[in-house]
């Protein structure tokens, strides 16, 4: 072989690989940003806002790296987490949303699963003085999100709304202990809150049944 003809065969495989990992870097980019779109899909149904045109769009659009593989593992578990987040958000009561919740169902089938969370039992009762230390941090922590909510909405109701939607999908009773709080002072100012009530003992109802499955 010339030394032309091995420049050129060096060339070509160098146009081969750099086509390559072109393609490949197009694609972690492609998935990453999807991923990224139903992150924010997610906030937005925890916070109580509508998002089944969004979802049903990033569905259709998401399915072709469900189909092709381009989704792995790590990728599937990050969307089944998502999901969860999201199913705790549709309404059950609109065709559209029962729809969209039968397409999750699908894609859990597919692999789209959250890992499985290691659940420890409560430790022993603490000290009185550690509880307090415990109250304390906890209404800091209202304080804090409850700031951060008037700032962008504004309005007791929605941040009820909102704090009763993070109770029910997330693990820290933060959110259960303001939703409590929430509701007891609207009700002693004369609001109805029957709905919220409900909705309150439902979650705790939940949350006590999964910790007894534990």
């Amino acid at each position: 072989m010339s030394r032309e003809e091995t420049l050129k065969k060096l060339e070509s495989t160098l146009e081969s690989f750099i086509s390559r990992a072109v393609s490949h870097e197009a694609s972690r980019l492609d998935t990453a940003r999807s991923l990224d779109s139903l992150g924010e899909i997610a906030q937005e149904s925890l916070h109580g806002r509508y998002i089944n045109n969004r979802l049903a769009r990033w569905m259709s659009e998401s399915k072709r790296f469900l189909d092709t593989g381009r989704f792995d593992g790590d990728k599937l578990s990050q969307i089944g987490s998502l999901f969860a987040d999201i199913q705790t958000g549709l309404d059950m009561a609109d065709s559209e949303s029962r729809k969209l919740y039968g397409e999750i169902e699908n894609w859990k089938t597919a692999g789209a699963v959250p890992k499985r969370k290691l659940v420890l039992k409560a430790p022993a009762p603490a000290p009185t003085s550690d509880l307090l230390d415990l109250f304390l941090q906890y209404m800091k922590s209202e304080l804090e999100y409850v700031e951060n909510e008037q700032s962008r909405q504004g309005h007791i109701l929605t941040i009820l709304d909102d704090a009763l939607k993070s109770a029910e999908a997330k693990i820290d009773p933060m959110y259960l202990h303001l939703a409590g709080s929430l509701i007891y002072f609207m009700k002693s100012r004369g609001y109805k809150v029957g709905p919220f009530v409900k909705r309150l003992k439902d979650i705790e109802r939940i949350r006590q049944g999964r910790e007894n499955e534990s």
